[in-house]
C-alpha cells in the first residue's frame, strides 16, 4: 500500500532551555476578566517595544530581553526578574518562541532580485513576495497595482526532550500597496470595504462604517490627543514623522470591528482583496495566475521545501534547522492509516457498481403520487423552455434521450404529471424584485401544484435583478419545492444532439427527485450497530444572530427520514437547551412514525464544535434507554494529507485517512492533479463507545449518498445538508418536519 503523510519536517537537533525576563501585572481597580487584561498588557508591551516577542504564563508576562515598560491607564506593569524556564513545562512558550525565531530568521531572507522575500509580523502567519513558478522559476506575480502572494501557516510542535516538528501549510494571498487613503484620493466609494490594519501585528479585520468629519490632526475625544499623537506615544513616531499637511487634514475612518467601532488614519488603512474582488476587478489577471492557485500535492511540496530551506539554522535555538522532506510515513507521527473501500448502493432493483447505473436500474424510493408541477419562464423563451420540458419529459417519463429510447435509461424513473390540462405554463417579466414575487405568488392560485420548474435568466446577466432570491423565498412560504434550469442550460436542449446535456438531465432529474421526497440510492453495508444518524449545524444570519439549522435525520440506509429548521433564532453558535429539546422531540417522533419503536442507538453529527452542555445529552437520552455518540466534523483546517508512491508526492485517494486515538483526518473527495488537492475532514469523538474505524467508515459513506448529484459531497450528508439549509435558510419552510429538500 501506498504511504500516507502529512505537511511535517522534522527538527535536527535540540532546543535548550533559554533565559527569560518576568513581568508581573498590577491591576489599579477591580478587573472581571484577568484574561483580557493580560492581553491588553501583551499587546502594549509588545507594541511599544517594536514588536520584540512577548508571552503569557501563569498570569505573567515573559520576554526574551529587557523590554521598556509602557505606562497604561488601568494596570502597571512590573519586571520581577530574569529566569530560565525549563521546557517540558513550558512547552506552550517554547511554541511561540520558535514561531518568533523562524520570522526573525525569515527576515533576513532575500529573493534572487535582491529584496526582502517575507512579510513577517512575528506571528504563525508568514507571506512571501514572490512565487515558485510551474518552470520552479521565482517571479514576482503583480498587475495593475495587485500582487499575488503566498501565505504560510507554520505550527510547530515543542517536544518534552526539546526536539520539535514544524507543521506547515500555504494559500493564497492577495494584496495592494494602495490604502485607503490612496482610495479616497481616488474617489473610491469605501464603505463597506472589509480592511485589515497594516500597521498592526494583531491579525483581524473589519468594515468601514463612517468617514468622519474629524480630521487625523485633530483630538479625538476618546484618545486625548490626535491619532498622531498617539503613535508616537507608542514607539510608532517613525509611521507619521513623514506626514504633510495634506496627510494631517485627512478624515478619520471609522471601523466596526465585532461589536466595537475603532478610528483609524486611513494610510494605516489596507483593503482586503478576495478573489472574488480579483475576478470582477481583473479577470485576466485572475485566469493568469489560476494554475499557481490550484496546487496539487507535488506543487505544494515543492513550495514547502523551499520554505524549510529558508528557514535555515536557528542560531538562537541551539543551530536547530528543519530537514526540508515530508516524513516518509505518517505512522512516524503516531498515526494509523489506510482507505476506507467504497460503499455498496442499492437501487430500485438491486445492488449498483456506479451510481450512473441508477438511471438504468430505477430510483431507491420514490413517491407514489403523480406530482403535478408548473413551469415558469421570462417572456420571449418559450421555445427554450419548451425545449428543456420536452427533454426532461422524455428522460424520465419515455426513458428517452433526443427522442431516442436509450436502454440505459429506465422508463417512469419519476410519476410526474405533465398532463396540460393540469400543469400550469406562466410568463413572467424579466424586472426587479416585485415583479418576480409577484410573479411567483400567481402560482398559488392552482391548488393541484406541487413542484414547480422555473427557466431564469443566467446569474451573470446584468441588466435585471436575477429572480433566484425572491422565486425560492416566496415558494418556500407556500410550501412548494422548486427546479431552477438558467436560460443558459435551457438553451442547450434547443439544437445540440450531443451526449454532453445527459449531465444536465441527471442533475435536474436528481434535483426534482429529491425535492418531491425521493432517494437515488441506500447503502446496503452500513458498519455499526447505527438506527439513525443526525445532523446538527449552526447558520449566521447576520452577526449575533444564529440560526440552528435542526435535525437532518437519516436512517442506517442512508435515506433520509426527516429534517427540520426550528422556528426559534438564538443569539450564538453553542444551541440552547429548549432548541435541542425541540429538535431531538421531532426526531424520536419521526422516527417513531417510520419504524414504530424510539431508535436505540443513534450518531449526531456535529459541524464544527460541538459545545453543547453534555449531561443535557446524558440525561435526556438516559431517561428513554437510547445510547448515543457525538462526533465533530470540521471542514475548515489546514493540514493536508499526500500520498507517497514510488518516491513521488501525490494527492491521496479518495476513502483515506489517517488516524490517532479519538482524532482523526479523512478524504472524502477524489481531486484531480489539475485541479488542485484535496481538503480533508478532521474527524473527532466527543462522546460514545463507537470505535473510531467505524465512525469513519459512516462518515465516508454518507458523503457518497449525496442526492442531487452522481458526485460525493465532501461533508457527510448530515451535516452537509444542516450546512445547506443553514446557507438557504430563506428558502425552507421554518418549524415543520419534511422530506422535501427544498436546499438542493
Amino acid at each position: 500500500m501506498e504511504n500516507l503523510t502529512i505537511e511535517a519536517f522534522k527538527g535536527i537537533g535540540y532546543i535548550k532551555p533559554l533565559k527569560f525576563y518576568e513581568y508581573s501585572i498590577v491591576p489599579k481597580c477591580e478587573i472581571d476578566n484577568i484574561h483580557k487584561i493580560l492581553g491588553q498588557a501583551r499587546y502594549k508591551m509588545h507594541s511599544y517595544n517594536n514588536f520584540k516577542a512577548v508571552f503569557v504564563k501563569n498570569h505573567k508576562l515573559y520576554a526574551l530581553e529587557k523590554l521598556s515598560i509602557p505606562k497604561m491607564d488601568n494596570m502597571e506593569i512590573n519586571f520581577n526578574k530574569s529566569t530560565e524556564l525549563g521546557i517540558e513545562n513550558n512547552l506552550d512558550i517554547y511554541k511561540e518562541v520558535v514561531i518568533y525565531y523562524i520570522n526573525n530568521s525569515l527576515r533576513q531572507v532575500r529573493n534572487k532580485f535582491g529584496y526582502k522575500k517575507y512579510i513577517t509580523k512575528y506571528t504563525d502567519e508568514i507571506i512571501c513576495n514572490t512565487i515558485i513558478d510551474r518552470d520552479l522559476s521565482e517571479k514576482y506575480q503583480t498587475q495593475n497595482g495587485i500582487y499575488f502572494k503566498r501565505k504560510f501557516k507554520i505550527n510547530p510542535e515543542v517536544l518534552k526532550n526539546g526536539e520539535v516538528i514544524l507543521y506547515i501549510s500555504c494559500s493564497s494571498d492577495f494584496s495592494t500597496q494602495k490604502t485607503i487613503f490612496d482610495f479616497i484620493n481616488e474617489k473610491k466609494d469605501i464603505i463597506g470595504l472589509t480592511v485589515k490594519n497594516k500597521w498592526s501585528n494583531i491579525k483581524g479585520t473589519g468594515e468601514i462604517v463612517e468617514i468622519s468629519d474629524r480630521r487625523v490632526g485633530e483630538v479625538s475625544p476618546e484618545l486625548g490627543v490626535n491619532l498622531i499623537e498617539y503613535y508616537k506615544n507608542m514607539n510608532q513616531a517613525y509611521r507619521v514623522n513623514q506626514f504633510t499637511e495634506e496627510d494631517k487634514n485627512a478624515n478619520v475612518i471609522k471601523v466596526k470591528t465585532g461589536k466595537k467601532i475603532y478610528e483609524f488614519i486611513p494610510h494605516s488603512l489596507e483593503p482586503i482583496i478576495t478573489r472574488e474582488y480579483l475576478k470582477k476587478y481583473d479577470p485576466n489577471f485572475s485566469i493568469k495566475i489560476e494554475p499557481l492557485l490550484k496546487m496539487e500535492m507535488s506543487y505544494r511540496y515543492v513550495t514547502l521545501k523551499s520554505f524549510i530551506n529558508d528557514i535555515g539554522s536557528i542560531k538562537e535555538l541551539n543551530d536547530i534547522k528543519f530537514i526540508a522532506s515530508y516524513f516518509d510515513d505518517v505512522s512516524k507521527l503516531g498515526y494509523s492509516k489506510g482507505i476506507i473501500e467504497e460503499p455498496i448502493l442499492l437501487s430500485a432493483n438491486g445492488i449498483i457498481k456506479n451510481k450512473i447505473n441508477v438511471f438504468s436500474k430505477g430510483f431507491y424510493k420514490i413517491s407514489k403520487q403523480k406530482v403535478n408541477f408548473g413551469v415558469i419562464y421570462p417572456e420571449g423563451e418559450e421555445i427554450e423552455t419548451q425545449k428543456t420540458i420536452r427533454a426532461i419529459f422524455d428522460f424520465l417519463k419515455e426513458g428517452k434521450y433526443h427522442k431516442e429510447e436509450n436502454k440505459y435509461i429506465k422508463k417512469n424513473l419519476l410519476y410526474l404529471n405533465f398532463d396540460k390540462k393540469e400543469c400550469i405554463y406562466e410568463e413572467y417579466k424579466a424586472g426587479d424584485i416585485i415583479d418576480y414575487k409577484k410573479a411567483a405568488l400567481r402560482l398559488k392560485e392552482y391548488s393541484s401544484l406541487s413542484f414547480i420548474i422555473a427557466i431564469i435568466p443566467n446569474i451573470e446577466d446584468d441588466e435585471n435583478e436575477n429572480p433566484y432570491n425572491p422565486f425560492k423565498r416566496v415558494w418556500a412560504e407556500l410550501g412548494i419545492p422548486s427546479q431552477m434550469v438558467s436560460l443558459k442550460t435551457a438553451e442547450r436542449f434547443v439544437n445540440s444532439t450531443s451526449k454532453t446535456e445527459l449531465y444536465y438531465l441527471h442533475n435536474i432529474a436528481l434535483g426534482i427527485l429529491g425535492k418531491i421526497g425521493g432517494v437515488p440510492w441506500g447503502i446496503s453495508n452500513m458498519p455499526g450497530d447505527i438506527d439513525c444518524f443526525i445532523g446538527l449545524d449552526v447558520g449566521t444570519r447576520e452577526k449575533g444572530i444564529h440560526n440552528p439549522a435542526c435535525s437532518v435525520v437519516f436512517d442506517k440506509y442512508g435515506e433520509l427520514i426527516n429534517y427540520y429548521k426550528p422556528t426559534i433564532p438564538q443569539s450564538g453558535e453553542i444551541i440552547q437547551t429548549e432548541i435541542l429539546q425541540e429538535i431531538f422531540d421531532k426526531i424520536l417522533l419521526s422516527y417513531e412514525e417510520k419504524y414504530g419503536r424510539y431508535p436505540k442507538n443513534i450518531m449526531i453529527h456535529r459541524d464544527g464544535f460541538s459545545r453543547e452542555d453534555l449531561d443535557w445529552y446524558k440525561n435526556y437520552f438516559d431517561k428513554k434507554s437510547i445510547d448515543f455518540t457525538i462526533v465533530e466534523i470540521k471542514k475548515n483546517i489546514p493540514l493536508k494529507i499526500a500520498e507517497i508512491k514510488n518516491g513521488e508526492v501525490k494527492n491521496p485517494k479518495a476513502g483515506s485517512y489517517i488516524l490517532k486515538e479519538d482524532k482523526a483526518y479523512l478524504i472524502t473527495t477524489d481531486i484531480r492533479e489539475n485541479l488542485g488537492s484535496p481538503r480533508p475532514l478532521k474527524i473527532e469523538k466527543i462522546y460514545g463507545k463507537a470505535e473510531m474505524m467505524t465512525i469513519l467508515k459512516q462518515i465516508y459513506f454518507l458523503a457518497n449518498v449525496h442526492v442531487g448529484s452522481t458526485k460525493a459531497l465532501r461533508l457527510p450528508i448530515t451535516v452537509g445538508y444542516a450546512d445547506k439549509i443553514c446557507k438557504a435558510i430563506d428558502f425552507i419552510p421554518s418549524g415543520v418536519l419534511d422530506n422535501r429538500l427544498f436546499f438542493l
